[in-house]
């Protein structure tokens, strides 16, 4: 064989050869970009759904904290209007007539009396209760003596404070509003709401 046809003969094969590798690099180098494809759409899979999985999270967290928010709005809602019906009624039993005022205020003395000795204390601008009334309310408990208006005066608006020696009763109109409304504001916000506060 002459040199010229083995230096053929080895280029032949060196591209050959070549060829051979090219084709075997080129086939690599696609499966490695197919398979850092596939990698990359895995990865953007996985983080599409950590991303949706987080602003699930969130919208739920904002929309817990939105109820949670329109149910404080509403309850304090409730409560101004709640306590707007005892101001309410606060007022009209301080606008009522002698005879009613008499009738509400009689039910209050007869539960508060204990001796029929005791003092009876209204406010500085009570001019419906007076001795006649408290002698009327102590024969229908038909207990001691007799009640006796006190002298003394109070600074409260309706109601009184029943006093005998070192004990006292409070039964102003704030304080018999106040239980009336631990005892029935779930019955008025029934009423209101047509459901419990």
């Amino acid at each position: 064989m002459a040199v010229d046809d083995i230096l053929k003969k080895i280029t032949s094969d060196a591209e050959m050869t070549a060829q051979e590798i090219l084709a075997e690099g080129k086939r690599d180098g696609e499966e490695i970009i197919e398979k850092a494809r596939a990698d990359a759409a895995a990865l953007k899979s996985r983080l599409k759904s950590k991303a949706d999985q987080r602003a699930d999270e969130e919208r739920n967290r904002i929309v817990t904290l939105a109820r949670l928010s329109a149910r404080r709005d509403l309850l304090s809602e409730k409560q101004l209007l709640i306590g707007k019906v005892f101001e309410e009624t606060r007022e009209r039993i301080l606008a009522m007539g002698r005879d009613d005022y008499h009738r509400f205020i009689k039910h209050f003395l007869l539960d508060a009396i204990e001796s029929g000795r005791e003092e009876v204390v209204i406010g500085e601008r009570e001019n419906r209760i007076d001795q006649a009334f408290l002698d009327e309310v102590a024969r229908e408990a038909g207990k001691g003596a007799g009640l006796r208006l006190s002298s003394e005066r109070g600074s409260m608006d309706g109601g009184f404070i029943l006093r005998e020696g070192n004990t006292a009763t409070n039964c102003t109109l704030d304080t018999i509003l106040r239980n009336a409304r631990e005892n029935l504001e779930t019955d008025v916000a029934t009423i209101l709401f047509g459901e419990g506060k």
